[in-house]
Parts: structure tokens; sequence; C-alpha cells
């Protein structure tokens, strides 16, 4: 039987960015001549870094509901999650990377400054983080989006922004902060991006409510969240975490 990947059962980093691009008016025809479905790739960007806000926030500031999530990602094979060990190896990586927002953590790959290449099969058995950054461009069209390897891609920065947000609360809470203070810097180029953005910034309870009715409509629309399997409750109360168990 072929090994399943365990971010393979759930597609919360895809459905957050597909929706948030409906949002902007993505996807557009290519050209008049072309009704390919394409979407900017630096919009792309900010749907991603939005994306990743949206789970750290979820994991900073409503634990129980991260752990739901974690547990419907690995819902079919919950044996290969252990949190504890999660969360010691990519303490290393946080602490190398400044662990003061979760971009700067993350490190998502920017499809706006990647080039193509006009053969990406020699790129096949690379990592899919690999091989996305030398396949993607200007635009990519929503088939690619929606290649197995991009909506990994997205779930595994989506898993890994709930993990960050769950073990530093207060370094989430700070960094929103810092944002909401920045936000009117980063106007002008939302607006030349053709992004459609109101001009005031969300407050954190309100970005938060608009995250769980994101996941209301996720259950909808995908499948119900999971109940959190017990091993992962044990691990997030040993590490500190404050869920209601």
């Amino acid at each position: 039987m072929e090994n399943k990947n365990p971010l393979s059962s759930s597609i919360f980093g895809f459905y957050f960015v597909i929706n948030l691009l409906g949002v902007m008016g993505w996807p557009k025809r290519r050209n008049l001549l072309n009704s390919e479905a394409i979407i900017n790739s630096l919009v792309l960007d900010l749907a991603i870094k939005q994306m990743i806000d949206w789970s750290a926030s979820i994991g900073a500031c409503r634990p129980n509901l991260a752990l739901q999530m974690i547990s419907t990602m690995f819902r079919e094979n919950k044996d290969s999650l252990n949190l504890l060990t999660v969360v010691n190896d990519l303490k290393r990586i946080w602490n190398e990377r400044g662990n003061n927002n979760p971009e700067d953590v993350i490190q998502p790959i920017k499809f706006c400054k990647v080039k193509d290449i006009s053969n990406s099969e020699k790129f096949k058995n690379k990592n899919p983080e690999f091989f996305l950054s030398q396949y993607y461009k200007d635009v990519i069209s929503v088939q690619d989006l929606k290649n197995k390897d991009t909506v990994f891609l997205l779930e595994r920065y989506c898993f890994e922004s709930l993990i960050w947000g769950l073990v530093n609360p207060d370094n989430f809470r700070d960094y929103y902060e810092r944002e909401e203070k920045s936000h009117k810097n980063f106007l002008p180029m939302m607006q030349e991006a053709g992004v459609e953005i109101i001009s005031s910034f969300l407050t954190l309870e309100q970005f938060l409510k608009d995250g769980e009715e994101i996941l209301k409509k996720y259950e909808q629309e995908v499948r119900p969240l999971s109940s959190i399997f017990e091993e992962l409750m044990n691990n997030a109360l040993s590490l500190g975490i404050k869920v209601n168990s």
C-alpha cells in the first residue's frame, strides 16, 4: 500500500487562500483570446501571508480550535504525530529565524520572485518546495495552484503556523499589534497589485471572528472538524498550552 502523506487529509491552507483570492477578485482570464484562469503571483503571496497569520491567530487565541484542525489534518495518521517532538524540532528553526512573527518563522516561498523554466520535468523528483520555486513566474494558473504539491505546501504552512501560534501566543499578539501600526505603509503596494482592500485594519478580535467563520464554511463545504484525539490533548497540556480539557 502506498504511504499517504499525513497532511493529505485536509486542505485548510488551500481553502483559505482560494477563498481570499476570490474576495480579491481573482482568478482572471489570461487575456481576451485565452480564457485560462490565472492569478497574479504578488496577490497570491499576499493571500498566503494572510493564511499564515490566520493559522497563527487560531493557534495563539483559539487553541482548542487549533487542536481540532490538527486532529483533522492527522485524522487518518494519528500515530505519525507527536506534538512534543514536532515542537522541539521546530523550536530550533524558530529561534534561528527570530521567533517574533509567523511569516519570518515559516518563510514561505515568494511566488512573485521565482523564475519560470521551460522544462519542469527535470525537477520532478525534488521536494515540492524546490520544484515550485523553479516552476512559477509572474502569474500562475488556477490549475497549477490546485496541483497536489502546491496544496500540500500550503497545508504545511498552515500546520506549522498553527503550532507556532499554540506555543507562542504572546509573540503572536505582539506581532499583530505591530502589524496594525504599520498597515498604512502597505496600502499603496496592495492597491497597485489590484487588491481591493479597506483602509482600516481589523482588530484582533474581528480577525479571529472572521477566521472562525472561515472554519464554519470549511465544515459546511469540506468536512466537519475532528474531535481532539487524546494523545494530542495530553501533549498540548504537557507543553503548557492553555486548552479547555
